[in-house]
């Protein structure tokens, strides 16, 4: 089966990535004015709003709420589940590397960052702390070594951790609200905020968990005590105020920052007084933003991503800030490998409901900075083709992406989706089974909605599998006519429930949003029209039906839409829709 330079699973040989023709997956958000809102700082005259969720309508960055990194437990499997060996009697599962000894124990191991050698490891401990191995020699087999019989190994050793790279980001140091001597004005039926000691105000119902544009609207108090407009809020949270020179801002972190475009690199900065301004990226959302990463100082690990993706023979210097589209391929890799390894390895993320991890994974960045030296083994071993290090998770692009939210009536905007990398499924060129099914999708005519919404899910289907995902069968009901359309599971065992779409035609050159159906009572992929769905035993006793259930009942169930635009472009991205209740 063909793999994909994005592809979660590993291997020790790579076919040359294929982009999408006429596609390149930018770092660049759309600018356009699609409002909402993350304000409401500390000395205005109302608390912060909350979400129907019960979750901040900003991004907040709290001493406790995000613990520093934590060790992944390891898990130890049983003989018989392990794979053949290697000639030399080497195990590998799941990451993890077997030896079997000459007493008839199988060990778990893990090399010695100092010598090189194997050495028993503790299934609940990260470094080795048994006795070393080695090979008895004319078999498969290992023996572990006395004190006596050990000696210097002169073999190559680890990278060492180079600690923090990032810097400390003190954000108060980029507050420009002013707002201390400011009074207080309250109004009735809106929020304030202050930027540059001038008070403004949105309609209370505006926050950025539902968007709806005619709430975005900022205003300022007259002379006269009359509101007159003043600006407005974008989709993606950027504040955007009127005057003689309009000026932009961003609530971040708890203080409101003047923001500008760096027009040659195409990304928005933070600048601050008298500190270096801060280059941003999307986070988990479109409205927060996180720091980029710092590329002057990580070119090794640029120069092996290249390598996994296939673009052996790029040498550019990516911290200058121009990127040719298989740069901007390279850095969405990294960014959502990193966030990946976030997720997974800090407990406090991992086990939180998935509507919080992208905020906690925002909120860990701001403080911890990234974590480039457990990017760099898990990206090395990938280029390599060796097994992953203990612990280290396989690369899943979905766990990295930023999530995206329902806007009013149930609705996603596929256009913002579709020109920011971090909200979507990285693309590259068919293979040659999912051309197949591209040109039987295209033969059929798009009245026939039946037929071409199965093909439209053969695609997706094919995509995934491709792609090293695991289709779990079942979850419909009624003939297989209503229920899920597909659910799957990822590399690090995350389960996954897609719906999948058509995206109507458009007069524009702007993608049509697509928009969720009401079903059973509720909108389709909330959480109430899953356990509806869960009501019919047919779905609910089928594997689909019963990894489903578990994922919602934990709150670990991840919700995505496929999204497949006229032309036949694919576009997966993770979706909220906690907005519509």
């Amino acid at each position: 089966m063909q793999q994909t330079p994005h592809s979660p699973r590993p291997g020790p040989s790579r076919p040359a990535p294929r982009v999408e023709a006429g596609i390149a997956g930018g770092l660049v958000r759309d600018f356009g004015p699609q409002g909402r809102s993350p304000f409401a700082e500390r000395q205005a005259s109302r608390p912060l709003v909350r979400g129907h969720d019960a979750s901040l309508t900003v991004p907040q960055i709290s001493d406790l709420d995000v613990p520093g990194p934590m060790p992944p437990m390891a898990v130890l499997v049983t003989r018989s589940l392990l794979p053949a060996p290697s000639a030399e009697g080497v195990y590998t599962h799941n990451g993890r590397t077997y030896l079997d000894l000459e007493t008839g124990e199988t060990v778990l191991v893990v090399r010695d960052p100092h010598t090189g050698e194997w050495r028993e490891r503790a299934p609940h401990q990260l470094a080795a702390t048994g006795a070393p191995v080695q090979r008895v020699a004319g078999s498969s087999l290992w023996a572990r070594r006395t004190a006596a019989a050990q000696a210097p190994v002169s073999l190559p050793t680890a990278v060492p951790a180079r600690g923090r790279l990032d810097p400390v980001w003190d954000l108060q140091r980029y507050d420009v609200s002013q707002a201390s001597n400011v009074p207080l004005f309250p109004m009735a039926g809106m929020n304030d905020f202050v930027v540059q000691g001038t008070r403004y105000y949105v309609n209370a119902q505006f926050n950025l968990k539902a968007f709806r544009i005619k709430e975005s609207h900022i205003q300022q108090r007259g002379p006269n005590g009359n509101l007159r407009p003043s600006g407005s809020f974008a989709e993606d949270g950027i504040i955007r105020l009127s005057g003689r020179e309009p000026l932009t801002y961003l609530y971040v972190g708890g203080v409101t920052s003047r923001i500008e475009l760096d027009n040659v690199r195409q990304k928005w900065r933070l600048l601050g007084n008298g500190v270096e301004a801060i280059y941003l990226d999307t986070g988990g959302h479109l409205s927060s933003w996180v720091p980029q990463l710092q590329l002057r100082d990580i070119g090794d690990i640029i120069s092996q991503a290249r390598r996994v993706l296939g673009y052996t023979g790029v040498s550019s210097d990516m911290s200058l800030g121009v990127m040719s589209t298989m740069d901007k391929n390279t850095y969405v890799y990294m960014q959502q490998y990193a966030r990946q390894l976030i997720g997974f390895e800090t407990t406090a993320i991992r086990q939180a409901p998935v509507r919080d991890r992208d905020r906690m994974i925002d909120e860990h960045i701001w403080r911890h900075g990234y974590p480039y030296d457990r990017l760099r083994q898990a990206i090395s071993a990938q280029a390599d083709g060796r097994a992953l290090p203990v612990g280290i998770a396989q690369f899943d692009p979905l766990q990295g992406m930023a999530t995206v939210s329902a806007r009013e009536g149930g609705s996603f905007n596929v256009q913002s989706v579709s020109s920011n990398a971090q909200l979507h499924y990285p693309r590259r060129r068919r293979s040659d089974e999912q051309q197949r099914l591209f040109v039987l999708w295209g033969s059929i005519d798009s009245h026939a909605t039946s037929q071409r919404g199965e093909a439209n899910e053969r695609m997706y289907r094919q995509m995934l599998v491709d792609d090293g995902y695991q289709i779990i069968p079942g979850g419909t009901y009624g003939m297989g006519l209503h229920g899920f359309d597909l659910v799957f599971r990822g590399p690090t065992g995350a389960v996954y429930l897609l719906e999948i779409k058509h995206i109507p035609p458009s007069n524009t050159h702007r993608l049509s949003s697509v928009s969720m159906a009401k079903g059973l009572g509720y909108w389709q992929m909330e959480d109430r029209w899953v356990s509806a769905v869960l009501a019919h035993s047919e779905a609910a006793n089928s594997l689909a039906g019963a990894a489903v259930g578990q994922a919602l009942s934990s709150g670990q169930l991840f919700k995505l839409i496929g999204a497949t635009a006229p032309d036949g472009t694919q576009y997966v991205f993770k979706i909220d829709m906690s907005p519509v209740r």
